[in-house]
């Protein structure tokens, strides 16, 4: 009876270890769980990237930005002012001169056909005088009752006087034919030395309209490259919102500077 009741003490002690060993490894279980289990804390997250501009400058003051400086979408980065307005200033200066050059030259009249109608008519009138006169001489003869020229010069003297009268006459009518007939050569002879002068003014004139068309090529082409430069000097805006996170100098040469300009930008900023 006495070794009975001994292991049943045994028996009674051995669960009672058993149920405490269970409850240490349960305990143990529990305590990892709670150090290893993630903590949750609301967090912000920003996404930032980078975008960079190259820009082509005139000058450093054409770039209005600087580094840290924080802008907004549709914020002016660069622009060209400087050289704006020396292009605008040349521009109308191309366009007065392209006004005046465009002004038609002065008309050139040709050289009216002339009639000769005053040189004709003194002619014709200086003919008939002298045809009067030859008329009157062929008819003279008739007058004289001798025949034989000395009995003419002693009887009929008068008569002899009137025949050297009409001679004289026509030896007048006849220089005046002849004035007359140089006054319209000399008056056909202006004719064509106007033509001539004419033929020069002519040429002159084409040189002229040549030149002029020349001068209105070179300003309209002088016109077109600036109203060209202009288009290309845009100003450049900011296409985002952010920070310039750097301005960089990339190079430079006689007409211009070249500059790089980065952002940061933040998203959901």
């Amino acid at each position: 009876m006495k070794r009975i009741a001994n292991q049943s003490v045994y028996k009674l002690l051995g669960y009672l270890l058993l149920g405490i060993g269970a409850y240490a490894f349960l305990n143990a279980n529990n305590t990892n769980l709670q150090a290893t289990s993630p903590v949750t804390q609301e967090q912000t997250t920003y996404q930032r990237n980078r975008h960079t501009i190259t820009l082509v400058l005139s000058q450093l003051t054409d770039l209005k930005v600087t580094e840290g400086q924080r802008i907004n979408v549709g914020d002016i980065i660069s622009d060209r002012t400087a050289e704006r307005t020396k292009l605008q200033a040349k521009k109308q200066r191309l366009e007065s001169s392209l006004a005046r050059v465009r002004l038609p030259l002065k008309e050139l009249k040709p050289v009216p056909i002339p009639k000769f109608q005053t040189e004709l008519a003194s002619l014709k009138q200086a003919q008939f005088n002298l045809d009067a006169i030859a008329r009157q001489i062929n008819n003279f003869d008739q007058k004289f009752y001798h025949k034989d020229p000395w009995h003419v010069q002693v009887f009929e003297s008068e008569k002899v006087q009137q025949l050297a009268d009409l001679k004289r006459q026509e030896l007048a009518a006849s220089i005046n034919v002849e004035k007359a007939i140089a006054a319209l050569d000399e008056a056909k002879l202006n004719y064509q030395k106007q033509q001539y002068e004419h033929s020069l003014k002519v040429s002159d004139y084409q040189t002229s309209l040549q030149k002029q068309q020349e001068q209105i090529n070179s300003l309209q082409t002088q016109l077109d490259k600036v109203d060209e430069e202009l288009e290309q000097l845009t100003s450049v805006y900011s296409p985002y919102r952010g920070k310039v996170r750097r301005v960089k100098i990339l190079g430079q040469n006689e007409r211009s500077i070249t500059a790089e300009v980065t952002l940061d930008i933040r998203g959901g900023s």
